[in-house]
This record gives structure tokens, sequence and C-alpha cells, in this order.
């Protein structure tokens, strides 16, 4: 059966409708009705991003991440990120269901323009929490309108899982985002396509079973999505960089999506 797409401006609707709490103010997108029936007992959530992990690479690659694959079996759906197809611009997005001209994030050094369902979930008495690398839009953008903020430094993906358990263990924030950003890295090295990401995508593998299996006892629904794709970059000047993002096309635009 084929996928339904989605836009990214429907993630926040949909957090709302799970949580029970109103959308943000300027939210245009609408809820998932197959995400948020499936979570409507869950008070708490989880949204897991690994980062530009994008329909492209998903489609290429999954056979290289059997646990994320067993889940899509269950659940499984495609959205459409905003324009322009980059990280800041689509995690705000996921936070205030509007697109850039909306939320006015270009850069993770932006501030918003809008409502937040870190003001939502604030005004509802509970606490959120964001989590990413250092210099990252999980802790630099997200982290700051968050309750909690969850810079992980300069290490690993794995260091950003230790800092999402710790806080749903210690405060237990009725949501949580976290960007796994190191996956965008090694897609911008190498190229989505290129067999030298393969590590890195049974490590993210790993990295999600593992929080899957933590979250769940805890009482989390979990969300696992992207943020944007890649795609190849045909004849790279620099050997480093063999991948990039940003265009409308749909490389770049669709993610997968899916839920526990």
């Amino acid at each position: 059966m084929p996928k339904k797409n989605h836009s990214m401006t429907d993630i926040a609707p949909t957090v709302s409708q799970i949580l029970k709490i109103p959308a943000p103010a300027e939210a245009t997108g609408t809820s998932i009705m197959e995400i948020a029936d499936s979570l409507s007992s869950c008070e708490k959530l989880a949204i897991i991003a690994p980062d530009a992990l994008g329909d492209f690479a998903w489609q290429q690659w999954q056979d290289e991440m059997p646990f994320l694959k067993s889940l899509h079996a269950t659940h499984s759906l495609t959205l459409r990120s905003v324009l322009p197809s980059i990280t800041p611009v689509n995690f705000a997005t996921m936070v205030t269901g509007t697109d850039m001209n909306g939320h006015d994030i270009a850069s993770r050094e932006d501030n918003f323009a809008c409502e937040t369902l870190f003001d939502v979930i604030r005004n509802a008495g509970s606490k959120s929490a964001a989590v990413g690398l250092d210099n990252y839009t999980g802790s630099v953008l997200l982290g700051r309108f968050a309750d909690m903020c969850g810079n992980a430094g300069k290490g690993s993906d794995d260091d950003v899982a230790d800092k999402i358990l710790e806080f749903v263990e210690r405060g237990a924030p009725r949501l949580i985002i976290a960007q796994l950003g190191r996956v965008d890295d090694v897609f911008h090295k190498f190229g989505p396509s290129s067999p030298l990401v393969v590590p890195m995508l049974r490590a993210t593998d790993a990295r999600l079973k593992r929080l899957v299996e933590r979250l769940k006892p805890l009482g989390y629904g979990i969300i696992i999505l992207s943020d944007h794709g890649q795609h190849d970059i045909e004849n790279p000047t620099d050997p480093n960089y063999r991948g990039t993002h940003g265009t409308d096309s749909d490389k770049d635009c669709l993610v997968p999506c899916t839920w526990v």
C-alpha cells in the first residue's frame, strides 16, 4: 500500500491532539489522524529526528536499519518538508505548525515570531525539553525555547541519546524533541547514496532501538521522522562534501515517518 503524503506543518497539530492541548496559534497544518489515533492514550511524547534521513536514502538503505524498518512495517507515512528544505526551518515548523513565513526562523540563531509547542505546554503547566549537539539546531534553537535544554556536547549521537534518557528519567518532560545531527554530517561528507554511510546508519538504527526500548516503559509515545532529505552532488568540487539539500526536489523534501 503506498504511503500517504502529509506536510511537516502537520506535526505540531498532531502533537497537540495527542497531548490534548491547543495547537500553536499560527499553525496551518492539520492533525495526522493515523498518528493521533495510535498514540491517543499517551500523556508524554518524544520526537526523535535523524537529521537528513530522507525517503531517498531510506529507500536505498532501509535493509541496513532492521529495527527502524520493523517500525515502518507497522506504521509508516511520508512527510513533505517546507521550503527551504534545511534544518532550522523544518525543526521550527515541527514545533509551530507553520512555515518560515509564519515562524520567521531561517537560522538556528533566530527567534520565533509565533507561538510554539513549548509555549503551549508551558501554559498548560507542564515542561518540554530539546536535545542536540553543541552548536546544532536541537540545542541552539530548540533548546533556547524549551524548558529543558540538552546540549549534548561535541561528540556523537550517542551523547544525544544519553541526554534524552537523562532528561526523561530525571524530569519526565511532557514533550521532548531531539536532533540526531551526525546523520546529516555523514550524508554531507559522502553523499546519501554512498555505501560509506552504511556504518552510520547501522549505528543510528541501534541507537533508535535503544531509545525506543527505554522510552516506552516510561510511558512515552515516540515519533521518528526527519527534518529533510539529501541528494548527491554529481560533480563535487570538495571531496569531503558530496551531499546537499535545500531545494524543492523530492529527494530533499520527502521524509519517512513512523511512530510507536
